[in-house]
């Protein structure tokens, strides 16, 4: 009788019920700690949490749509700031290293959330679903001088594509140039630069001029100081920064932005 003992309270026409050591609300056969099933129609709730001035904050409607500072969800999540002081949402940072490799997370994988019109949030369609074996690369990276340092590797049929931004880093020490392009590569048409632009620090003019469109050797090429480079080579996508009149370099920083490979 103690592994089957059912206490039932009927409290304004409601049932309570603990069995076995599961507690149920209109259920007497609850399946789980706690187990609540609602009533009604699909704008019933099923929970609601108020704060201690009885203001709603959490709510479950009996239809699956939950809602945060929302009474009437009409969402499967609902969120509502109210309060221009704090974010609706909040993700922290996993991880601030060039590698992102972070135990158990898979950084290959991306499927960018955008939001409609309305605020809701979607999936948005992306190379991953063409491809399993398409990644991203995008981050934040330092050379090593004339060392050459791998962006990513490179399948037969990849198609690359990045965005790289530097700082007042590179060039003459001291006075670096700021360098901007957006840049695709593929095994056919080699580099291929859609726009580009470079900017000078102290206004100290350091021309640009960037090469090897249709190679596969990319080099942002300044006047005074080191210059930039990415090749494909070996199977990879590397990166190295090269002043031209002295075969070395100094290990500076960039970022890069919008990157794929489509497989």
């Amino acid at each position: 009788m103690r592994n089957s003992l059912i206490i039932s309270c009927l409290i304004t026409g409601n049932s309570i019920f603990a069995q076995t050591g599961n507690f149920g609300i209109n259920t007497n056969t609850p399946t789980s700690k706690v187990d609540i099933v609602s009533t009604g129609n699909s704008s019933t709730k099923a929970l609601r949490i108020s704060d201690s001035g009885l203001l709603e904050k959490f709510t479950l409607l009996n239809n699956g749509n939950m809602g945060i500072n929302s009474t009437s969800p009409d969402a499967q999540l609902g969120i509502n700031a109210g309060t221009n002081t704090k974010s609706v949402l909040k993700i922290n940072t996993v991880s601030t290293t060039n590698g992102r490799q972070n135990t158990g997370i898979n950084y290959n994988l991306f499927s960018p959330l955008i939001s409609d019109e309305n605020g809701n949030l979607v999936k948005q369609f992306d190379l991953k679903t063409a491809n399993s074996n398409s990644l991203t690369f995008d981050g934040s990276y330092t050379t090593s001088g004339a060392t050459n340092k791998t962006l990513c590797s490179v399948n037969s049929g990849s198609i690359l594509g990045f965005t790289v931004l530097t700082g007042f880093v590179q060039g003459q020490s001291g006075t670096g140039v700021v360098k901007y392009a957006t840049v695709t590569w593929s095994r056919g048409s080699g580099f291929i630069i859609s726009s580009n632009g470079h900017d000078f620090a102290n206004n100290n003019s350091n021309s640009l001029t960037v090469q090897g469109s249709g190679t596969n050797t990319l080099t942002f090429d300044v006047q005074t100081g080191d210059d930039l480079i990415f090749e494909v080579t070996g199977g990879n996508l590397v990166y190295r920064q090269v002043d031209s009149s002295t075969g070395t370099g100094r290990s500076e920083g960039f970022n890069i932005f919008k990157s794929f490979r489509t497989r």
